[in-house]
């Protein structure tokens, strides 16, 4: 039986377990055979039908640092989730974890600076780093300085403007003029498994209601249209600024929730948001 928490932020939800709860014969392997098993933990806990359903996998370490490792629904790790570091942030301060109000939490896309702002309802505020643009810092072979504003080939024929860059994983933001899911799920398909990402992208469907205000819709790689993606929230602000479509800072409106993103004048991208409790219980 391992102990298990569910919290969502905005809509996107998780399953957190800390490491040490997990069974000794996994956590015992070494680092790339543990990574293996909690890639399958994720597999079995996020299905909707046969596990506990879910959009990403959390592990906490503790030792020798603070991690968060994190797994999207179908396995895949990813370096980093802006929702789910708020969620993770969340699940710290209820286990009595870390008591601190600021702390560094390690991650695959490097140190982000946790800022919890409001305990009850539970609010945080996030550095989430400087947004990296060459293009092989997204895994995609281009002999030019960055990858934005760029024409890439649909199937239809057709051809989609893409502004892709790392922000604590890959990302591509299209600027769209309506938020129609219907219509832009498979849009967003085709691009996250465009043969130019070789590691697949996450998209991010911007409308601009103006320059302190976007309406985001992201599909997920690993997961499809989810309700929210912090660390998308991030890239689409970044994008509309640097297209002077939007301000440094801006409110990210998702569907069942509000993001604030500001960029400050060291480049750093800071997001401020909530995380809900959901549920603690046992996995078989």
């Amino acid at each position: 039986m391992i102990s298990i928490s569910k919290y969502h932020g905005c809509g996107n939800n998780f399953i957190i377990v800390k490491e040490s709860d997990l069974p000794r014969a996994i956590t015992m392997r070494d680092e790339a055979s543990r990574i293996e098993a909690y890639s399958q933990l994720a597999v079995n806990m996020c299905c909707i039908n046969t596990g506990v359903g879910a959009d990403g996998f959390i592990v906490v370490r503790e030792e020798p640092e603070l991690e968060m490792v994190f797994f999207n629904r179908d396995g895949s790790r990813a370096p980093m989730c802006g929702n789910g570091i708020r969620c993770f942030a969340h699940y710290c301060m209820d286990k009595g974890i870390r008591e601190d109000a600021v702390y560094p939490v390690k991650t695959q896309a490097g140190e982000m600076t946790v800022n919890v702002t409001q305990d009850e309802p539970f609010r945080v505020r996030i550095n989430m780093g400087k947004p990296v643009m060459n293009p092989q810092a997204i895994a995609v072979k281009s002999d030019e300085e960055d990858f934005m504003g760029k024409e890439i080939a649909l199937k239809d024929g057709g051809s989609c403007k893409v502004y892709s860059f790392f922000m604590g994983t890959i990302h591509t933001v299209i600027f769209v003029d309506e938020i129609d899911e219907e219509v832009l799920e498979p849009l967003g398909e085709e691009i996250c498994n465009h043969p130019v990402y070789t590691e697949k992208t996450n998209v991010n469907f911007v409308k601009v209601i103006d320059r302190n205000t976007l309406e985001v819709l992201t599909y997920e790689r690993g997961v499809g249209i989810t309700f929210a993606c912090g660390t998308g929230a991030c890239a689409s602000v970044v994008a509309a600024s640097l297209c002077g479509l939007a301000e440094d800072s801006a409110d990210v409106q998702l569907k069942l929730g509000t993001l604030g993103i500001t960029i400050e004048e060291d480049g750093n991208v800071y997001m401020e948001g909530p995380s809900v409790h959901i549920l603690d219980g046992t996995f078989e």
